[in-house]
């Protein structure tokens, strides 16, 4: 970042009041562009004018001729009517505020802030640094619900200039598993998933976070309407490792063979076919790879796979290979990424899956923040990293991932110079704003994150409590959130192996569901490389785990609780939402699975329906928590579309069970529907009805 000498000497109080004049924006002022600038960049303008009127509350009139400017000016400018004092960085997505006296010839402008860039994005991130850092507006405002403070008059220091560029190339979000933003605010009448709407606040969420890419969904196929509007706002489109191409694999037809082993020809001529389906003029970043179209290993569910890893590597090798042949078929410049999941970064950590020339290698984390590199990643490389997840494990409704492990990982990626790309899947977003801006902001600059002293990560958390609640409360947050990340129980020696929101509704169903059949000896599903483990074994597990996790929890909400009176009064509802609602989802999500556990471990129905009916109660405080985050313009969110955590079906299967305790026959649509793994995203991909991946 570049400064001019004079103002970091006024900060220091070096120079006598007066010396430098700052430039003062008022409602006089003229926002300058020129009708010719690209697409993108007027729509961010719109966005600073918004941005404005919140401040100073009056519109800011915009103008598209120099000579209708008013004396004090601010300007966007890219390609026309660029004023010759103005130097425009080169680069990729640089961006650059400057102030300069008597910006054109013949214009009534005598001094001007101007916003431009060394390209379209750096443009657009001029606009939004100008919003952020002189207006005050916070890059997430929609999410967090945050206005900025009302001024008269806005304060530029006179000769300001700054240039900034990004440390990452590439860096965006993955909406992914989006339940509760499609119920909440459906597309189905614009062809889309979430609104259109919706979907452009996401847009313009991460362009105000500085980043440049976006996968606009899970199940989608490429000519989708959020495509579109992604590339309306200046991004560029990606794809994750399943929808390799834009394929989208979860509508493959039932009745075509679904194998690179042993139809391979049906395969390349779906990917072609999704290539070609994408919108004209659309930037791309192409992610290749392979596995089974439900997101599983291929060898899981083609009969033809071989039965050896070195054979299945070979499969992976071969399929990417094709991939990358159609890709440079029709665009022989464009970038390709292989988003390395799972097995595949195994198998290249094992030696049996190379990467070919001229494609990225993405390194995974595990879901919870951890990259599964085991220190081999390194320069060019990048990384696909989660804030939040759908393993059964992790979380959905709430922070997980403490920013100490953001800088810790992501920290050392950019060390190794490995900084090519990097995709935060954030699932709905909302939950997990606090992380997920970290994660950008890092992206953008992580020299400070890098640094052995001060700790950035802690420096962050305090900017967070500070800008989002107020100076007063600040403190008192930073303890809450300290021990909000040190309270999840634990199921294993990683220091990650944290029980997430959605562990207590999943295990809990697989445990009532066993507790039904009476199947008590049967092995459950585990985690990782832990050996599957009786009912009886699991549950007896659990209750440790989630004892042990009980008096953190109830400290984070006692915490919690001593904050909340000191928050500003305009910042409290957020406060609900991002703090009391996501502690008491998991103290009560932690109690309720503690209890179900508990009833696994005894025989009488008598102590087995007292257990039960604690649990009820335990999950009906969580639902009354999400309740409670659902307010204002946020009603419905996180109760329409709560799919996949799917907090209703755990309640139901309670009362089920309980009645079962009581001697009344067993329900079986509730136990068939708490078996469902397809219920989610059968009503998340409603939308496209009937589509079929095309050949």
């Amino acid at each position: 970042m570049k400064i001019s000498c004079s103002l970091v000497l006024c900060c220091l109080g070096f120079l006598p009041a007066g010396a430098w004049a700052a430039i003062r924006l008022t409602p006089q002022t003229t926002l300058f562009i020129n009708k010719h600038e690209p697409g993108p960049v007027e729509l961010a303008a719109r966005d600073l004018a918004s941005d404005w009127q919140k401040v100073l509350g009056q519109p800011l009139q915009v103008v598209h001729d120099p000579k209708d400017t008013a004396a004090t000016t601010l300007a966007i400018v890219l390609n026309y009517d660029v004023p010759s004092k103005v130097h425009q960085p080169t680069g990729w997505e640089k961006l650059s505020i400057q102030q300069v006296q008597n910006p054109w010839a013949g214009s009534p402008a005598r001094q001007a802030v101007i916003l431009t860039g060394s390209d379209v994005r750096g443009t657009i991130y001029a606009i939004y640094q100008f919003s952020q850092q002189f207006l005050g507006v916070d890059p997430l405002y929609w999410w967090t619900d945050h206005k900025p403070a009302r001024r008269a008059a806005v304060e530029v220091p006179d000769n300001f200039s700054e240039t900034q560029g990004p440390a990452f190339h590439y860096r965006g979000f993955f909406i992914n598993d989006e339940d509760l933003l499609t119920g909440w605010k459906p597309g189905v009448r614009q062809g889309a998933d979430i609104s259109l709407k919706v979907w452009n606040r996401i847009f313009e969420a991460i362009l105000r976070l500085k980043g440049d890419m976006v996968i606009p969904g899970t199940w989608i196929f490429p000519y989708e309407p959020q495509i579109r509007l992604a590339m309306k706002r200046g991004l560029i489109v990606t794809q994750h490792h399943v929808n390799v191409l834009g394929l989208d694999t979860y509508r493959w037809p039932d009745n075509v063979p679904y194998s690179f082993i042993s139809h391979p020809k049906i395969f390349e001529s779906a990917l072609v076919h999704s290539v070609e389906e994408y919108p004209k003029h659309a930037k791309i970043v192409w992610s290749v790879g392979y596995r089974g179209k439900n997101d599983f290993p291929f060898w899981l569910v083609d009969p033809a796979a071989p039965k050896t890893a070195a054979a299945r590597a070979q499969v992976i090798q071969n399929a990417i290979g094709k991939e990358i042949e159609i890709v440079r078929r029709y665009h022989p410049r464009a970038s390709i990424v292989f988003n390395a999941w799972a097995e595949s970064a195994a198998f290249i950590r094992q030696g049996l899956l190379k990467v070919p020339p001229g494609v990225t290698l993405v390194w995974p984390d595990d879901g919870h923040g951890t990259l599964q590199d085991r220190g081999e990643i390194k320069a060019g490389e990048g990384e696909y990293y989660h804030t939040a997840m759908i393993d059964y494990r992790s979380n959905h409704f709430s922070e997980l991932v403490p920013p100490e492990r953001i800088r810790e990982e992501l920290g050392r990626a950019a060390k190794a110079g490995a900084t090519e790309y990097l995709i935060v899947n954030t699932s709905n977003l909302r939950p997990v704003v606090m992380t997920s801006r970290a994660t950008m902001e890092l992206a953008w600059n992580p020299k400070p994150w890098i640094a052995s002293e001060p700790d950035e990560a802690q420096i962050y958390l305090s900017k967070w409590c500070r800008e989002e609640f107020g100076r007063q409360a600040a403190p008192e947050v930073e303890k809450y959130y300290e021990a909000y990340f040190a309270a999840p129980a634990k199921y294993g020696p990683a220091p990650d192996d944290s029980m997430g929101d959605q562990f207590y509704q999943v295990v809990s169903r697989w445990l009532l569901v066993a507790l039904f059949k009476g199947t008590l000896n049967k092995p459950l599903p585990s985690f990782g490389n832990r050996p599957a483990r009786t009912l009886g074994q699991m549950g007896a597990s659990i209750v440790t785990q989630c004892k042990q996790a009980e008096p953190r929890w109830n400290l984070a909400l006692q915490l919690a609780e001593q904050a909340r009176p000191q928050v500003a009064a305009g910042r409290r509802r957020f406060f609900q939402a991002n703090v009391m609602t996501q502690v008491e989802v998991n103290l009560h999500g932690n109690q309720m699975m503690e209890d179900v556990a508990q009833a696994t471990e005894i025989n009488s129905p008598a102590q087995r329906r007292q257990f039960i009916r604690a649990a009820i109660r335990q999950d009906e405080a969580v639902e009354a928590a999400l309740h409670a985050a659902d307010y204002g313009k946020w009603k419905g969110f996180y109760t329409r579309g709560d799919w996949l955590e799917d907090v209703p079906l755990t309640v139901s299967l309670e009362h089920a069970y309980l009645r079962y305790l009581k001697g009344h026959s067993m329900n079986l649509n509730t136990l068939i529907r708490a078996q469902d793994g397809g219920f989610a995203y059968h009503m998340i991909t409603a939308y496209q009805g009937t589509q079929k991946v095309q050949f």
